[in-house]
């Protein structure tokens, strides 16, 4: 039984490509994608942008098709108990590996929609405070969704940069204001690949009522992720950034907070109630499972690959 609480098909490892999937499934995908169509197919240099799903997540997806079909939200009998189980797993592996509890995740189509919800409607909650604050390096639909608050009468201040692409603190320390709602700025950047000092970040408006945002799908697998001790409201969390399957994505929302969330889609009361409609039960499954296996790969990724490694040149890099 493997961590997902289904049985794998067997799998005979041998030599050659499928050894070394079994045994570093993170680092030999690009292997199996570029030997497709007799070898030429270009080597895959975007995996930023998403990553091919990890072959080994097969054996997790297939018997939620096959056996554990049971709608999980069909709490009156076994198929529904089975699948509500493996769900409960799922969300564990998602929560745990990011310093979270269960019941602060919620899943939905993908991280953009999560993004969305998370600025745009605490932002409307407080309707006082007029002003946020976001990076001029965010992800392209963090900065839109900041133009399109502009247009509602939103006061958006950009904090740049510093030459080594970390937040200037002592700037986004004097922004900070008393209509300040919201602070969003991205864990580790899609282009650059900057660490942001985090911790360091929330220091400086911990106690003055303002909300903190990330994004943080591009830190998945690649540094250690720790929403409690970094004091973060909402991050944003995508499956396909670690060989997940795509459509899926989670957010970890705070418990301690005390903002009324308007659904993104109302009707069922699922996932919290703010995203009704019964789970894509099996990209669920498999994301709970990639996010596993890609924690298990960090110190792999990090300490045996310094060739490859951006950070072995400048540390503050993944």
């Amino acid at each position: 039984m493997n961590k997902t609480g289904l049985k794998p098909t067997k799998v005979g490892v041998g030599n050659g490509l499928m050894a070394d999937v079994m045994m570093f499934p993170s680092t030999s995908i690009l292997k199996q994608t570029t030997i497709m169509d007799g070898g030429s197919r270009p080597i895959y240099l975007d995996m930023q942008a998403t990553t091919p799903t990890d072959p080994c997540l097969l054996d997790t997806i297939l018997p939620t098709y096959t056996g554990l079909y049971g709608n999980p939200y069909s709490c009156t009998h076994t198929y529904g108990w089975e699948r509500e189980k493996v769900i409960d797993i799922a969300c564990e592996n998602v929560a745990k590996l990011n310093g979270a509890h269960p019941k602060e995740i919620i899943f939905t189509s993908g991280a953009m929609g999560l993004n969305d919800m998370s600025i745009k409607y605490v932002a409307r909650f407080y309707t006082s405070k007029k002003h946020i604050i976001a990076s001029q390096t965010e992800h392209k639909c963090g900065l839109d969704l900041c133009r399109h608050l502009q247009d509602e009468g939103y006061d958006i201040t950009y904090v740049p940069i510093k030459n080594n692409g970390l937040i200037n603190l002592e700037h986004l320390e004097k922004e900070i204001r008393p209509d300040t709602v919201l602070v969003a700025i991205m864990t580790v950047n899609n282009e650059i690949e900057v660490i942001q000092q985090m911790e360091e970040i929330r220091k400086l408006y911990r106690n003055q009522g303002v909300f903190f945002h990330t994004n943080g799908a591009q830190a998945m697998g690649k540094i250690p992720v720790e929403v409690g001790k970094w004091n973060v409201d909402w991050m944003s969390i995508s499956s396909p950034k670690v060989y997940g399957p795509k459509h899926i994505g989670a957010c970890r929302i705070s418990r301690r907070l005390k903002v009324r969330i308007d659904p993104l889609v109302s009707g069922g009361g699922q996932e919290h109630g703010l995203h009704s409609g019964t789970l894509a039960n099996s990209l669920v499954i498999s994301f709970g499972e990639a996010r596993r296996i890609a924690q298990e790969d960090i110190e792999y990724t990090r300490t045996s690959q310094p060739f490859f490694s951006l950070n072995s040149i400048c540390p503050s890099t993944v």
